[in-house]
């Protein structure tokens, strides 16, 4: 009776060593891995960019970089016409005019009004820049003053022809003020309409941008 109670005491120790060790040897369940940075936490993507809209390329703005320029390259035989005829510089009448012709425009085709307005007020701005700078210069100068000029009824009309050209190109670039980068955006396009400028026409050229991005 005590060596089969001695046999069966030895069998359950054994059996309860074998059922120890498999417990140890147990793989351990698997941990879900942690989200990387780039994956949703609830409802938030982490995202490190968003997307430039194509809207804001830099061909858009070379549309108008190329407008601005041709009006300010006419800020010269203005000034020459104001010179031979006395007429003064400003002309308050006739910026008011070419203000509200482009603000009528630009509501006519959904066009932001308010950012047409500091455009095109920067752009009379730039060409009176020029226009004070050469009077300067022949006043000082006088031998380098004109002699000829046209008439200034010849040349409004092709400010009035760069202007609606303007009021159209703006309205494909009315939302660029709003990027981040848009600072950058200018200078680059200042950059690629300076050669061949003096200086008081980069000095204009600068002026002719400083408030589109102040939207």
């Amino acid at each position: 009776m005590n060596t089969t109670r001695h046999r069966t005491l030895s069998v359950l120790l054994a059996a309860a060593a074998l059922l120890s060790c498999s417990a140890v040897v147990a793989p351990a369940a698997h941990a879900d891995p942690a989200p990387s940075s780039s994956e949703s936490t609830g409802s938030t993507m982490i995202r490190s960019h968003d997307p430039v809209p194509a809207a804001h390329t830099a061909a858009q703005l070379d549309t108008v970089g190329d407008l601005v320029r041709r009006r300010l390259e006419l800020a010269d035989p203005v000034a020459q016409s104001k010179w031979l005829s006395g007429k003064p510089v400003a002309d308050p009448a006739r910026e008011q005019a070419v203000v509200d012709a482009a603000v009528a425009l630009a509501d006519q085709r959904g066009i932001d009004p308010a950012f047409v307005t500091r455009m095109l007020r920067a752009q009379i701005a730039a060409s009176k820049v020029v226009q004070r700078g050469r009077l300067n210069q022949w006043t000082h100068n006088p031998w380098t003053a004109p002699t000829t000029a046209p008439d200034l009824s010849t040349i409004r009309p092709q400010l009035d022809e760069i202007d609606s050209a303007m009021v159209t190109a703006l309205g494909s670039v009315q939302s660029t003020p709003t990027v981040t980068h848009c600072s950058h955006l200018i200078d680059a396009e200042r950059d690629r309409l300076s050669p061949g400028l003096d200086s008081l026409q980069r000095k204009a050229m600068h002026v002719a941008w400083n408030t589109f991005c102040g939207g």
